[in-house]
């Protein structure tokens, strides 16, 4: 029987700050992340903060908020700048993340 490939770990988790508040992401990706209870914000609006991956360390970025669920209360943002230690960063959770788990 031919082995099953898996995905061997949960996303981890991305903690975004915007104007010194804090915000779990509900998801991420290399793109961009969502997050819910965010205050004042509307689609097209531009903001800067910092995100950890993990509890790790802090970088910096700039993100657009490309998507807007009222009734939800969520917020997509679609990333305009991050550093390269953070792409890398990012890169190497979901790298993690994915990297094949045999199954039998």
């Amino acid at each position: 029987m031919p082995a099953k490939m898996s995905v061997s770990e949960p996303l981890p988790p991305l903690t975004v700050t915007i104007a010194d508040q804090s915000y779990p992401s509900d998801n991420w990706s290399l793109g961009g992340f969502q997050l819910t209870g965010v205050p004042g914000l509307s689609v097209g609006d531009v903001v800067s903060g910092t995100l950890k991956v993990d509890d790790g360390d802090a970088f910096a970025f700039t993100a657009s908020v490309v998507r807007k669920d009222a009734g939800a209360g969520t917020l997509g943002f679609q990333f305009q700048e991050l550093t390269p230690q953070a792409m890398t960063r990012l890169d190497r959770a979901l790298a993690r993340r994915l990297s094949p788990r045999r199954r039998v």
